[in-house]
């Protein structure tokens, strides 16, 4: 009966089996049969206009996706695409913001049936993104998703506007080849008025991706990273791990937790810790410590900013924000225990002469004083900086505009009490040079009512030049004491002072106060008081530029021999033009970009042997108009007083320049004119000249007005005389090397007078009365075109008597032109010459002048005492002495003995 019951029952529960059998069956094999019969016939191209649309929605730009999508039959099929670019928004430089040459991706079929997107493998190949700035400065980052769909609206079936909220997760991605270019934005160069300001390009950052991977043991499981990649060609490497993807798409909760390395030249940088809102990267505490074996190999990543060699660099500090910072204003983390050390460096190859020992800083938080200790050497002195500085939060608050975090943990009155004073008390020493700085920040989250004393004590400048990089100045014994501050507590974004300012040194002592109040029109003051400038010692001090040697191959084994042929020169172009009257735009731009009101006192200023004293000037610049008057001093021979007056608003630019100077020495302005100064003369000059332009020669071109120079009764070197006449005098075969000789020349008067009209500078007066030469000139220079059309008349002494000869300057002036002058101008030549033998009719000669109408006239203009007049404008001024050389017309006391005109003289009696 056992048996039987046993029987049954098998036999009752088979059918239950097999009905338990198929069911598991059709569970497993109707949705394997659906997702084949799917596979098999889903088209994802039928979507791909909705895709795109859904894009270009999101970004507010046009997408492209060129190729076909295409999904290979597989239970993990795989999605593929190509051909995608982004397009940047009308008037970028490039037309495209990214590009992306292929994607795969493997998903997993089963969950889309529950709106959630698995992919098991993503694949970007070659993707390239570009950010740059437009035309109006806006980067192309920033999606304006409020722009019309710049595509055709995706057609009806090719997927619902409206999805289902999905989430993503990712098991494995991987990219190849991707590079992101950052070109930062050009910089404007302004121009001339009325036209537009050109751009300079800036270098752009690359970031290249050569292999980027990230997987994980499961869908939920942490993603672990590797790249390897280059910035600006410098390579670098990322490892380690994060959260699961998925918390990015919002699926998941807790902490996501972050351990990443960066390394790059033997140096690491190890942040762990955990974000809390991923998404929107929020919440977030990490642990961040950096080791540097040497600074200096950083600097391809600086973009070659020339860092320090530091040894054994270490940076520590703990990076924290708020779980409850939930908009853009709080995103500043707070920042705790942080501390920067460096040991024993050799800094001789970025600082010749200077080591550290050691350099210590420690914060314990944003709102705690930062303290700094560094010691070293300097040419085997001493060098060191220690002192506080600090809080640094509002500081930093005020740099980037945002509020600076509370730290956790703070007392109650920390929250509640206003931001403490920042305060600063730094001392620093390199040698025997002293600087300090003290004091402190009432309100430093504003940077206003700024309160800081400088100052400084360096004994000789010129033994910093090593720490600076470059050469400085031999100054001497310098003392500078300052107080710095915000004029008006408007803080220092607002207006900056310097006030009590002292500097003394062996050349120069000055002092003073400044102020800049900035703006939408900035407003410089000063009021600058200089007792004593010894203005020849000061430039002494100051070091010449060092030639750069030129390569000689004959002495530079390293230079391969050079085995081109010998090609003859290509002979100048006749049409060619080189300007002597430099072109390069004036700086009047600056004149239209603020207001200024500034005095400058000198009581004392020597220059070249000479003492110059009583020098005062008045700047006043407003709305583009720059005054200055008076411009007085007392000067060796007298005083000197002018005007300036510059127009920077008009177009072109307007220029007036008014000067009286009765008397000054010679010898300076020919240093500045870059001719032999050894000189011992006093100058009388006037000039009343107003022009227009935007260059010294647009302003030479349109110039209007008066010039006159003129001395008397004193000696050059006849150096001078061989530069401004030796080519002129060799042309006509007078002798010049007489003429030109070094050694000294008796001046009895020099008067010169230009008027200009439209840039057309006649020679209204032009005599040289010298113990070599006798010189008359007339003609006219054309500022505008640089030609030159003059004649003159040198005399040089021959034996006892001389003529003139005339010659004739023309030609460019970068290439003047000289030789005898035309038969038209040779008048005057005979009339001396008939009056030296005989030009009151007693000879044949002198009855032939007669005859012809060129018989010596009465002294015109040109003798010293009608061309001093001409130059000095109707001003007095001091008369030369007795005829260092006898002019044409001038009675002689002696009769010639001897010389080629005594014989001529007896040829015509």
């Amino acid at each position: 009966m056992l048996k039987a019951r046993k029987r049954n029952t098998m036999q009752t529960s088979k059918p239950y089996r097999r009905v338990a059998l198929i069911a598991i069956a059709i569970v497993i094999a109707v949705p394997m049969v659906a997702v084949t019969i799917f596979v098999a016939t889903f088209n994802p191209n039928r979507y791909k206009p909705g895709i795109i649309a859904a894009a270009e929605r999101a970004t507010g730009r046009q997408v492209t996706i060129s190729g076909p999508l295409q999904m290979s039959l597989s239970l993990v099929p795989t999605i593929s695409a190509s051909g995608i670019t982004l397009a940047n928004p009308p008037g970028y430089v490039d037309a495209e913001m990214a590009t992306l040459k292929r994607i795969d991706a493997q998903v997993a079929l089963l969950p889309l049936i529950s709106h959630r997107i698995d992919i098991i493998k993503l694949v970007l190949i070659d993707p390239a993104i570009t950010l740059e700035y437009g035309p109006t400065g806006t980067p192309n980052w920033l999606f304006d998703r409020t722009v019309a769909n710049p595509a055709t609206p995706a057609p009806p079936g090719a997927g619902s506007p409206a999805q289902p909220d999905r989430s993503i997760a990712l098991q494995s991605v991987s990219i190849e080849n991707g590079t992101i270019t950052y070109k930062p934005p050009a910089a404007l160069v302004p121009l001339q008025p009325n036209t537009a300001p050109t751009t300079t390009p800036m270098a752009p950052t690359v970031l290249t991706i050569a292999h980027f991977t990230g997987s994980a043991a499961s869908l939920a499981a942490p993603l672990h990273l590797t790249m390897q990649a280059q910035y600006d060609a410098a390579p670098f490497t990322l490892t380690g791990t994060t959260g699961p993807v998925s918390r990015l798409t919002g699926g998941g909760g807790g902490p996501w937790p972050v351990d990443l390395t960066l390394g790059a030249q033997n140096a690491t940088l190890h942040l762990k810790g955990s974000i809390a809102h991923p998404r929107q990267i929020r919440g977030y505490a990490f642990d961040v410590h950096a080791t540097i074996p040497n600074l200096a190999a950083f600097d391809p990543y600086a973009g070659g900013a020339n860092l320090p060699p530091l040894q054994s660099v270490a940076f520590a500090a703990q990076i924290t924000q708020s779980d409850s910072a939930r908009d853009n204003r709080d995103w500043l983390p707070a920042i705790s225990n942080a501390s920067l050390t460096a040991g024993q460096s050799d800094l001789a190859t970025w600082r010749q002469g200077l080591s550290i020992t050691s350099l210590n800083a420690t914060m314990t938080s944003l709102d705690q004083t930062l303290n700094i200790a560094m010691a070293g050497q300097y040419q085997d002195k001493p060098v060191g900086l220690e002192g506080t500085a600090g809080p640094l939060g509002p500081i930093i608050e005020a740099a980037i505009g945002q509020p600076a975090p509370q730290q956790q943990g703070g007392s109650p009155a920390a929250t509640t009490n206003a931001v403490p004073r920042f305060a600063v008390n730094l001392a620093a020493k390199v040698g025997n040079a002293q600087f300090g700085i003290a004091g402190g920040i009432a309100s430093p989250a504003m940077l206003a009512g700024v309160s800081l004393k400088l100052t400084a004590r360096i004994p000789n400048l010129a033994h910093l030049s090593d720490l600076a990089g470059q050469p400085l100045p031999a100054w001497t014994n310098i003392g500078v004491s300052g107080l710095l501050t915000d004029p008006g507590e408007k803080g220092l974004s607002q207006a900056i002072g310097l006030d009590s300012l002292a500097v003394t040194a062996d050349q120069f002592q000055f002092g003073g106060a400044f102020s800049l109040l900035r703006g939408k029109t900035p407003d410089l003051q000063a009021v600058i008081n200089a007792p004593r400038v010894d203005l020849t010692a000061l430039l002494r001090a100051v070091p010449k530029p060092e030639a750069t040697p030129e390569a000689n191959p004959d002495t530079n084994p390293d230079t391969p021999a050079n085995t081109t042929p010998n090609i003859p020169p290509v002979p100048p172009i006749e049409s060619a033009t080189v300007n002597v009257i430099p072109t390069t735009p004036l700086p009047f731009g600056l004149l239209r970009q603020g207001d200024g009101n500034v005095e400058l006192t000198i009581g004392q200023l020597i220059y070249d042997g000479a003492t110059y004293d009583a020098i005062t000037a008045h700047g006043l610049l407003h709305n583009g108009v720059l005054t200055v008057r008076p411009i007085s001093a007392e000067l060796p021979g007298g005083s000197v007083s002018g005007t300036l007056n510059v127009d920077a608003a008009a177009n072109p630019p307007q220029v007036h320049v008014t000067e009286a100077a009765p008397a000054f020495r010679l010898a300076p302005l020919l240093t500045l004119l870059g001719l032999p100064n050894a000189a011992g003369a006093t100058v009388q000059l006037y000039a009343d000249l107003s022009g227009a332009g935007n260059s010294p020669r647009g302003i030479a071109a349109t110039l209007n007005g008066t010039l006159g120079l003129s001395t008397v009764n004193g000696e050059i070197d006849g150096t001078l005389l061989n530069r401004l006449f030796g080519s002129s005098l060799s042309a006509v075969g007078l002798p010049a090397s007489l003429v030109g000789a070094q050694g000294p020349v008796m001046v009895r008067c020099f008067a010169g007078r230009l008027d200009a009209t439209n840039g057309l500078a006649s020679v209204r007066a032009l005599t040289l009365d010298s113990s070599r030469m006798y010189l008359t000139g007339t003609g006219s220079l054309d500022l505008g075109a640089e030609r030159l059309n003059l004649i003159l008349r040198p005399e040089v002494q021959v034996g006892t008597n001389d003529a003139p000869i005339p010659i004739a300057v023309s030609g460019t002036f970068a290439d003047p032109r000289e030789g005898i002058a035309p038969p038209g101008d040779y008048g005057a030549t005979a009339a001396s010459l008939a009056h030296q033998l005989g030009g009151n009719g007693g000879t044949v000669l002198g009855r032939l002048a007669q005859s012809l109408g060129i018989a010596p006239k009465p002294a015109d203009p040109q003798t010293c005492t009608g061309a001093l007049a001409l130059a000095r404008m109707g001003h007095s001024g001091p008369m030369p002495t007795a005829a260092a050389v006898a002019p044409p017309g001038a009675e002689s006391g002696a009769a010639p003995t001897s010389g080629p005109q005594n014989l001529l003289q007896s040829l015509f009696k």
